[in-house]
């Protein structure tokens, strides 16, 4: 019998914890049922709101950096701002999409940004009226500023004035409202407490950071001149240590957003305590478009199935408890560098690497090989950098290095 993907959050259930993020991929209501078709359990509008500035985009507004390591490891650089359409016109949209949503067993959760407590109250209540599943507050953000008035990241940046809204949301709504949480200025888990308590049913953890990136030739900052957002593969670790810091000490529902590349990375944010995964970046720059979320279901599965996982319950959060405090952690055990001498090829940059004296080459006939003396301190770092993985580490106890991917 194949694992149930299916979860229950906040009383609404998703039949697989893979869930688009808001963004370009569910920019209209066309856009959204290829998410239901491409197999997404849930689905998160595009943010909507009154601001004009935030509707109009700018061109370009979308960019690759260190894109010779695409499509492994790469920035995300961009500039998109919110949905382009007055609420009256996205409602429309949102209300064609939820009638498709529902029809395909798919939930859909509608996104708002307001720029005052009135503004967020009946936004709220308009997308309610849409049919949406759930609401999802924007409070990460990274591109509304210079407007006036506290949005996005600005907003999730003061643990108070976030606070406000979600109690202003909360009473004017009957479903479930998360909050989408940014990294930027202050410590996440604060504004988490706050929103908690004054009624959130759930988090998002993490947005994306605001960043500046410039043209060198002219130092003019590139695509529309100002700071734009950044997010990439690289964002798996930081996402993963705030979902599971939030998960240790917060007891309501978390969607881990960010850095979810491959299935493997859904299946560590669920690890950390993520109820449902949400993917934009990889549908948006891989190859492979919305049939990763194909991808990242069948790997969920096949993985489980693996391991025996029946539910993704049994496997959720599993993490939490291994984690050590910093005093706790082992500085007894040592663990020591091996050379597979099949594999080595003699290259000599490990040697590059020791900081301890360690590595010596040997051989003859062109034939030389790396050889680790007993100056190695374990230090891991020439086994972590080989090209040819053609060095490991052993130890009294089982070394933890990660899958390099």
């Amino acid at each position: 019998m194949k694992p149930d993907l299916s979860v229950e959050v906040c009383g609404v259930k998703f039949k697989n914890p893979i869930v688009v993020a808001s963004a370009t991929p569910s920019k209209d209501a066309a856009y959204m049922k290829k998410c239901a078709d491409a197999g997404a359990g849930g689905i998160i509008a595009k943010t909507v709101t009154y601001e004009p500035k935030l509707h109009k985009y700018v061109s370009p507004r979308f960019t690759v950096l260190q894109k010779r390591g695409w499509p492994h490891s790469f920035s995300n650089y961009s500039c998109e701002f919110l949905a382009n359409y007055t609420p009256e016109e996205w409602y429309e949209e949102m209300k064609a999409a939820a009638k498709y949503c529902h029809e395909h067993n798919v939930v859909l959760v509608g996104s708002i940004s307001g720029g005052s407590l009135e503004e967020w109250a009946k936004l709220a209540a308009d997308m309610e009226s849409t049919g949406v599943d759930m609401l999802e507050l924007n409070f990460g953000c990274p591109h509304p500023r210079d407007l006036g008035y506290k949005s996005g990241q600005e907003l999730g940046s003061d643990p108070e004035a976030a606070a406000e809204v979600v109690e202003t949301v909360v009473n004017a709504v009957k479903i479930p409202v998360f909050v989408k949480l940014t990294a930027e200025a202050v410590d996440p888990l604060i504004v988490a407490r706050k929103v908690q308590a004054k009624g959130a049913s759930g988090l998002t953890v993490i947005n994306r950071f605001p960043a500046l990136e410039i043209d060198m030739e002219t130092g003019r900052p590139i695509l529309h001149s100002t700071f734009a957002g950044v997010n990439g593969p690289w964002m798996r670790p930081i996402m993963l240590k705030w979902v599971a810091k939030i998960a240790r000490e917060i007891d309501i529902p978390i969607s881990a957003t960010n850095g979810i590349w491959e299935w493997q990375d859904v299946v560590k944010s669920i690890m950390v305590g993520a109820s449902t995964v949400q993917t934009c970046t990889a549908l948006m720059y891989s190859p492979r478009g919305y049939k990763k979320i194909g991808d990242f279901v069948q790997g969920l599965e096949k993985f489980m199935d693996a391991k025996g996982y029946r539910t993704i319950a049994e496997m959720r959060g599993i993490t939490l408890g291994k984690i050590l405090t910093w005093d706790k952690v082992d500085r007894e055990t040592k663990a020591v560098s091996i050379v597979d001498k099949e594999r080595c090829t003699g290259c000599k940059m490990c040697q590059n690497w020791c900081f301890y004296g360690a590595i010596s080459y040997e051989g003859e006939n062109g034939k030389v090989k790396a050889n680790i003396s007993d100056r190695c301190d374990g230090c891991g770092l020439c086994a972590s950098l080989c090209p040819r993985d053609a060095i490991h580490m052993e130890g009294p106890v089982p070394v933890f290095l990660g899958d390099f991917s």
